[in-house]
């Protein structure tokens, strides 16, 4: 979760509450599925204690029912929409189809998630439970600029530039 959402979009999550949020990754990076099995799990990639893991997500494209201004397309894994933006927008998977997409997963942004759901008419919202919280304090180190992970009971807004990583635990139906 970046800092822009929790400054401009005033999100907040406690750990071991619920809440109510929309997906989203961006990137250029899938592949068709195998067809021999395309429903695999989401597969955490290794990462450094300084960047956020990289998932492997299967899923399937679900075709949007209007234009989205957004652009991208959605990949619903295991029930869950999840909005992909894309610098190539010329070249979505084809509705309907398995795909297996490599990236960082996100909280969508208000405005996202209102476009998307009109988009796709269908909502894509969904209750989490928030089983705990890492805070990703910004601080500099010479020149280059390093995160101090620290874990923290709740988000709130910061004057600094942390941004966050949420552990949620599988969704309930959609809200």
């Amino acid at each position: 979760m970046t800092p822009d959402l929790v400054g401009s979009s005033d999100f907040r999550a406690e750990a071991g509450s619920r809440a109510t949020l929309s997906l989203e990754t961006y990137g250029d990076s899938w592949s068709p599925a195998s067809d021999e099995d395309p429903r695999q799990p989401v597969v955490a990639l290794p990462g450094s204690a300084v960047e956020p893991t990289e998932l492997l997500l299967t899923g399937i494209v679900l075709p949007f029912l209007r234009s989205c201004p957004l652009g991208g397309w959605v990949l619903e894994v295991d029930g869950v929409p999840i909005h992909v933006g894309t610098s190539h927008p010329d070249s979505p998977p084809d509705a309907g189809g398995w795909v297996r997409f490599r990236g960082r997963v996100s909280v969508a942004d208000g405005y996202v998630e209102d476009e998307v759901q009109a988009a796709l008419r269908r909502p894509t919202a969904r209750s989490w439970l928030v089983r705990s919280i890492v805070r990703l304090k910004p601080s500099a180190s010479g020149r280059r600029r390093i995160f101090r992970p620290e874990t923290v009971p709740s988000i709130k807004r910061t004057t600094d530039a942390s941004s966050y990583l949420l552990d949620l635990c599988a969704p309930a139906s959609p809200v």
